[in-house]
């Protein structure tokens, strides 16, 4: 497993490619931090279950409405052009937002700029992941996937605790608020000049397999509705790929009401609800924890996940998760809160690389946009519907209790299916 990371760290289109994730998602986190913030923890608001989970909906929205295009979007333009303009473009409407909050615009306006920001990034999440391919061969994807997307989570991870540390240290309040959007503004320009370095056609789409182009706007709504489709197609003919997504749909859904209530949690129980910069701080440990936890998924699943594993990697990270789950109901402890957080970033992460590993090998090129635009939208409409239920299942002071041992057994429920899978469903061999 070393010599296979050190071969992968000396290939220098891969690093470059990592350079772009890393930029972008420490941004991603330093961004999704200051609005936190600013719409959970400032002083004048109470963070209730509904209101956190109205408000997670709302962030994930853009998600669900943009990823249909996203994936065409990939298919039919230079993915190098998508990553380096998509990231200047993120960098532009961060300042745009920073200055909006310096100058009181309010939350509306702030967060239609918040949502613009958050839109643009999932052509560049997807982009990402089928660029993937294009810089490596087949053989290094596993490590690959255990390294590349874990780095981008941790990353990320990163970027919300240190913002949420320093959030807390100045105290809560719209001028660290300010600096948070500006410091993910600097991040989202760095992702966006690194892009642009590429040569243009190194990424793909190969021009001779991509749809071919489209001029007028009704033909484009017209082709690109044809093109998912076909993706959609695609998918299905790929039973292993198809079979996978059901893996991330459970694990986002059961994290999305977890992370629900455990900002209630933050908020209203683990400190006191008179002082947010604590709530706040109390947030940054599980988001440091997660970090850590998805970390240790890179460090494992080349090792796990090799000779053709992943089948009973994807069902062992599923167990670690779900002990992760029934943490986070017998407990309030922050020290055991902590462990939860970094088994969940653990398991969930893991079965992530191993879920990946699947759609790269499962998929053609010529679909591979539009099919990780599917992965994406599977990934953020599990969770906006899990904060829908979490307006009925997380109670007002974010104590899972039952429910958190019921997630957790679903966990465990879905592991033991992956186990009795026929061995081709999940496995990449």
């Amino acid at each position: 497993m070393i010599a296979e990371l050190a071969q992968l760290i000396r290939t220098p289109r891969y690093r470059h490619l990592v350079g772009v994730r890393l930029a972008g998602q420490g941004a991603d986190g330093a961004f999704q931090a200051g609005l936190a913030s600013l719409f959970f923890f400032s002083p004048e608001r109470q963070a209730t279950p509904a209101g956190v989970a109205f408000a997670s909906a709302v962030l994930l929205l853009p998600f669900t409405v943009v990823g249909p295009w996203a994936g065409v979007l990939l298919d039919r333009r230079s993915r190098r052009s998508v990553l380096g303009l998509g990231n200047l473009l993120r960098a532009a409407l961060a300042v745009a937002a920073a200055a909006g909050l310096a100058a009181g615009w309010g939350d509306v306006a702030v967060g239609v700029l918040a949502l613009a920001v958050l839109s643009v990034n999932r052509a560049l999440l997807a982009g990402l992941s089928a660029a993937l391919p294009r810089v490596l061969r087949p053989g290094q994807l596993v490590i690959a996937n255990a390294v590349t997307p874990s780095l981008g989570t941790v990353a990320a991870g990163a970027g919300a605790a240190v913002t949420v540390a320093l959030t807390a240290a100045a105290g809560t309040g719209g001028s660290a608020d300010v600096v948070a959007l500006l410091a993910a503004a600097a991040g989202y320009l760095l992702a966006g000049l690194l892009a642009l370095r590429f040569p243009p056609a190194l990424l793909g789409p190969d021009a001779r397999e991509a749809p071919a182009g489209v001029r007028t706007a009704a033909s484009v709504v017209r082709g690109s509705a044809r093109d998912v489709v076909a993706g959609l197609a695609h998918l299905r003919e790929r039973r292993a790929a198809a079979s996978a997504l059901g893996v991330v749909a459970w694990h986002r859904w059961a994290f999305g009401l977890t992370t629900v209530a455990v900002v209630v949690l933050c908020r209203t129980t683990l400190a006191d609800a008179d002082d947010p910069a604590a709530g706040l701080a109390a947030l940054g440990v599980l988001l440091g924890a997660v970090a850590v936890g998805s970390g240790a998924a890179a460090v494992l699943a080349p090792w796990g996940a090799r000779h053709g594993r992943v089948h009973g990697w994807i069902a062992g990270c599923l167990l670690v998760a779900g002990a992760g789950q029934v943490l986070v109901g017998l407990s309030t402890s922050p020290a055991v809160l902590a462990v939860a957080a970094g088994a969940l970033g653990l398991g969930g992460q893991g079965a992530k690389i191993g879920v990946d590993t699947v759609v790269q090998r499962s998929v053609d090129d010529a679909y591979r946009g539009r099919v990780f635009t599917a992965y994406d939208l599977v990934f953020n409409v599990s969770y906006c519907v899990a904060c829908g239920l979490a307006v009925f299942l997380v109670p007002a002071d974010g104590r899972l209790g039952g429910v958190a041992v019921a997630l957790g057994a679903g966990y465990a429920a879905l592991a033991l299916l992956r186990v009795r899978a026929r061995a081709g469903a999940l496995t990449v061999r």
